[in-house]
């Protein structure tokens, strides 16, 4: 039962950033949906270098919330930042 509260939570880490990213780029937001998107692989960097260094974070659960929530973020976000940028250009262009 816990691997399907795992897979929950690593989907609903991706899909909210992935609806998110193909909202604001269709909507030509692209220097919040790059912050947005710095934000989270801040985040991730951080929470990796916590790891490996011991200064405050359980390196265990700072590997557990790069792994489970940034990383799947990250992804989402940038594949929904990819179908954003390609729906603009196609309404943009004019093509059906």
């Amino acid at each position: 039962m816990t691997e399907i509260g795992i897979l929950g939570l690593m989907l609903i880490a991706a899909m909210l950033p992935f609806i998110l990213m193909v909202k604001l780029l269709r909507s030509g937001k692209n220097g919040l949906a790059l912050s947005l998107m710095s934000i989270a692989g801040g985040f991730f960097v951080v929470l990796i270098y916590a790891s490996g260094r011991p200064f405050g974070i359980d390196p265990v659960g700072a590997m557990s919330g790069a792994m489970l929530v940034f990383l799947p973020a990250l992804l989402g976000g940038g594949a929904g930042a990819l179908l954003g940028w390609m729906l603009r250009r196609r309404d943009d262009c004019g093509l059906q």
